[in-house]
């Protein structure tokens, strides 16, 4: 199976190795690998390679998971198998007295928030948190409605998502 995949890299040595290593450490023959530097935070790197089975993808997928590596897009033999977008969006308000960890909790039920930057001038004054999460394509408008709802319930500006 010809599978192609997409993902963003911190850019630092050796993220580009750890990234090729479940694919053959799961028996995958590695075709090609073009990355793209930018002025962004991660490094677009986009993979080729054959698999033997979906359980090998599955595999690779879960060891790429469990490095933080982000996978942005997965095509199997030329059909969508996975695409994920990363929002940015932050929050203004009492966010780290409101349990900035149940904020983080509710919107990983959807996602998974992978990077959270806090601007806090003050422990009595309002805090501003900059979030990225990582969400399936099909779930970006179910995770801004509940961010919406969260900052409704918690008394919290949100400042409208980004998408990436």
């Amino acid at each position: 199976m010809k599978v192609e995949m997409e993902m963003g890299l911190k850019d630092v040595p050796g993220s580009l190795l750890r990234s090729l290593e479940p694919i053959s450490k799961h028996g995958g023959n590695i075709i090609s690998v073009l990355h793209h530097r930018s002025e962004a935070d991660d490094v677009k790197v986009k993979l080729v390679f054959q698999i033997k089975d979906l359980k090998s993808l599955q595999l690779i997928e879960k060891s790429l998971k469990q490095g933080a590596i982000k996978i942005s897009d997965i095509i199997v033999e030329g059909r969508r198998y996975y695409e994920k977008k990363t929002i940015s969006f932050i929050l203004i308000g009492h966010v780290i007295d409101s349990d900035i960890r149940d904020t983080i909790d509710r919107i990983n039920n959807i996602g998974c928030v992978s990077d959270v930057d806090v601007v806090m001038p003050d422990p009595s004054a309002k805090s501003s948190v900059l979030m990225k999460a990582d969400i399936d394509n099909g779930d970006i408008d179910n995770v801004v409605d509940l961010i919406k709802d969260i900052c409704e319930e918690k008394k919290l500006a949100f400042i409208c998502c980004l998408l990436k």
